[in-house]
């Protein structure tokens, strides 16, 4: 079951706040994996509930960027600029950090709340989302960062363990992941294994053969 917290005890992610200015999308997926392990992180997932919100983060990024144009028709230059772009294509456009050499990845693949984005995840270890909330009061509005995560998702990440609640909805894809999640010692429980064996069976050799040569995940 996923369920939202308040971020009071989750300071190690404050330093994820400068990503999430200037628009209104969330981040979710495997680079949470990476914080709470303390390993370095080298992308980071931001997915979105909307066309509209994906178009205005990339405006926002390219206007941080350099070479881009800004609105007033002046080229961003090097000393001004946060990013360079890294890359583009039919899932996500990704900028690099100057800084920190960390990839921003703004996913347009799927659209949806944060808790609809993490419910189209495969395993646990990667259902967690940072995010903010509207919060109402008798002074008016507010903002506040929330967290979201599968109740499961600290003793699965603990134990080093895959574990997919829900359908899959990319057999093939999540069979790679698992492939690349054990090369770090993290390994299917049997019901895990089962499930996407037989999800893999269910497939149509068009299916097997299209899912072989272009990505068909999620994030």
């Amino acid at each position: 079951m996923i369920n939202s917290y308040d971020r009071d005890n989750f300071w190690v992610l404050n330093w994820l706040d400068k990503f999430m200015v200037g628009h209104s999308g969330f981040i979710c997926g495997g680079c949470f994996k990476n914080i709470f392990n303390k390993e370095k992180v080298k992308d980071i997932d931001i997915f979105f509930e909307s066309q509209k919100d994906w178009d205005k983060a990339v405006e926002h990024y390219d206007n941080l960027t350099v070479g881009y144009w800004t609105e007033d028709g002046g080229e961003v230059s090097e000393d001004e600029a946060e990013y360079i772009f890294y890359y583009e294509n039919d899932n996500v456009k990704a900028y690099k950090h100057i800084e920190t050499g960390t990839v921003i990845e703004l996913c347009c693949k799927i659209f949806g709340t944060a808790e609809e984005i993490l419910n189209q995840f495969d395993f646990t270890i990667t259902k967690f989302a940072y995010y903010k909330a509207v919060v109402k009061d008798e002074d008016g509005e507010s903002i506040v960062y929330r967290v979201m995560y599968d109740d499961c998702f600290f003793e699965h990440l603990h134990m080093k363990r895959l574990v997919t609640d829900k359908n899959i909805l990319f057999p093939m894809s999540t069979f790679e992941r698992m492939l690349r999640y054990a090369k770090y010692g993290y390994f299917p429980c049997r019901e895990t294994k089962m499930k996407i064996i037989q999800a893999i069976r269910n497939l149509s050799e068009k299916q097997v053969e299209l899912s072989e040569s272009l990505y068909d995940g999620i994030d």
